[in-house]
């Protein structure tokens, strides 16, 4: 089994960081985007299928989940974890048992780790429904969720994120439309349901994983070869990665003028470069490639994963410039 998780990630023997907040500065000043269709199409809209979503303290999508029934309860939504995690609170609360003999291996973004399991009968979020299933037990980077939300279930799903509006929708894919007038950006999905898509980083193609779970960008060894002479001197940083595992792996942070992928571009952005375990896991550590964090996907107005059509929609905030990410210098993000 093979999960990859959020990443915390700050300057190594620096205090603790503040939460991150993801309310924009007062003094930008954001143009209204123009309409785009984001209603579902084909059936009727049921309360059940949509629900409110805000970000956890290192800015991961919230969903509500039933867990047996009971509930709902808070999961991170993880786009890049091949299976669904219950934390040591929330099988307490519910009076599961956890079973070390069937324990798995829980692969994260700078390493593994055996971890128990227990048994759940069911586990549902929207038209996703996992139905008697042994999932692994682990505890999360932040207190404030009750587990992580994987692509187990999503199968011949379509998950639309709604930013502007603080709104998520998993759906049977069947029954919805591409969003009109947003370009359909193809996918290929590797290990079940991994999401990967090419991008450019300064002109460089690379493979770019859709990682809801991840709070920073970040890119491999191969992309910074590719992007960077020895001699450059643009290295603004070491940085402490730690994931789920609570592995730490060493990773230097380096500006790039240009992120694009489909029709959006993160421009004068910073990405956190390094021979992470998790390219190796995915087999990505040979070819030029990204993990695609919510420092970015968090700064747009809306996002669909399709998986039943093997493709993803985003749609950037129509503003001259929005602050993405504050290093200690201005970055920002435009759709131009």
């Amino acid at each position: 089994m093979a999960l990859a998780f959020a990443i915390v990630a700050g300057t190594v023997n620096a205090a603790p960081r503040p939460p991150v907040t993801w309310s924009m500065p007062p003094q930008q000043i954001v143009v209204p985007p123009p309409p785009v269709d984001l209603t579902p199409h084909d059936m009727p809209s049921k309360a059940d299928y949509a629900a409110g979503t805000r970000p956890d303290q290192i800015g991961r999508i919230i969903v509500n989940v039933m867990v047996n029934r009971q509930g709902p309860f808070r999961f991170a939504l993880d786009t890049g974890a091949n299976r669904s995690v219950l934390t040591p609170h929330l099988v307490t609360v519910l009076g599961l048992h956890t079973d070390d003999g069937d324990a798995v291996t829980m692969n994260g973004v700078t390493g593994s780790a055996a971890v128990p399991t227990t048994l759940v009968e069911r586990v549902a979020a929207g038209d996703l429904a996992l139905e008697r299933q042994r999932l692994p037990v682990a505890d999360s980077l932040t207190s404030e969720i009750d587990g992580i939300l994987g692509v187990d279930g999503l199968s011949a799903k379509r998950v639309l994120v709604d930013f502007a509006k603080d709104r998520i929708e998993i759906r049977n894919s069947r029954y919805e439309r591409p969003m009109a007038g947003v370009t359909r950006i193809p996918a290929q999905l590797r290990f079940g349901r991994l999401m990967v898509v090419n991008a450019y980083v300064n002109g460089v193609h690379a493979k770019a994983v859709i990682d809801t779970g991840s709070e920073y960008t970040l890119g491999n060894d191969a992309l910074r070869a590719a992007l960077f002479a020895t001699a450059d001197l643009r290295q603004k940083g070491k940085i402490e990665v730690i994931g789920e595992t609570l592995d730490k792996q060493q990773g230097e942070r380096r500006p790039v003028s240009l992120i694009k992928v489909g029709d959006v571009r993160a421009t004068h952005f910073d990405v956190v470069f390094g021979g992470f375990y998790v390219f190796k896991l995915w087999n990505l550590d040979a070819q030029p490639a990204l993990v695609i964090g919510m420092d970015i996907i968090g700064n747009l107005d809306a996002m669909v994963i399709d998986y039943e059509r093997c493709e993803v929609q985003l749609v950037a905030r129509q503003a001259p410039e929005l602050a993405v990410r504050h290093w200690g210098d201005r970055e920002s993000w435009k759709n131009l």
